[in-house]
């Protein structure tokens, strides 16, 4: 059986930029320029004939076309990386990032147990949101569950010293929510 496929390339930049709705923002996952992101959707719109995205002076939005061909792709990219993991569990993603509030306290298990984690690169102990909001880190962890506008939130409760179970937030751009990573990290602080 012969696929009718277009360029992987230009798929994994389409999903990755109706994700962020951003060409930089998936540049950024996708550790290329977001000139490279923009050729390789040019390249697939000019090959399957139709526009996917409308390109405003501030970012992305989806066409009809776009909003209809997203949900196909996610889940062909979502069941190919849970059939890698599954024959291939130490394939190594991508690091993370991560802001953690100074309210909770780096003497925590939990916190504890990040570091040095394989899932985290970095860990810096702040409440600045625009280190989240500029890409300076891929995740924000913090205790107020407030839900800041336009963000992902995932409320984890975290077993600490002082409390049986505190509920805190894990605040992720739109993008990253649900991405292996994200799910890989969720998992980690719930069963912390």
């Amino acid at each position: 059986m012969s696929y009718r496929l277009p360029p992987l390339n230009g798929l994994r930049a389409f999903e990755a930029s109706a994700r962020h709705l951003s060409f930089k923002r998936a540049a950024d996952e996708l550790r290329v320029t977001p000139g490279a992101v923009s050729q390789q959707v040019k390249s697939l719109e000019a090959r399957i004939g139709v526009e996917l995205f409308r390109r405003l002076p501030r970012g992305l939005l989806l066409t009809a076309a776009g909003e209809e061909y997203l949900p196909s792709v996610s889940r062909a990219f979502h069941a190919l990386s849970e059939a890698t993991e599954n024959i291939a569990p130490r394939l190594k993603g991508r690091r993370l990032r991560l802001a953690i509030s100074p309210t909770l306290r780096r003497d925590e298990p939990a916190i504890g147990r990040l570091k040095g984690h394989q899932l985290v690169a970095a860990m810096v102990f702040t409440d600045d949101l625009s280190q989240l909001l500029d890409g300076k880190v891929d995740a924000f962890l913090r205790a107020s569950l407030q839900t800041p506008p336009g963000l992902h939130v995932d409320q984890i409760d975290l077993q600490t010293t002082s409390h049986p179970s505190a509920p805190i937030a894990l605040i992720t751009l739109p993008g990253f929510a649900g991405c292996r990573e994200h799910r890989g990290l969720v998992k980690l602080l719930r069963n912390a």
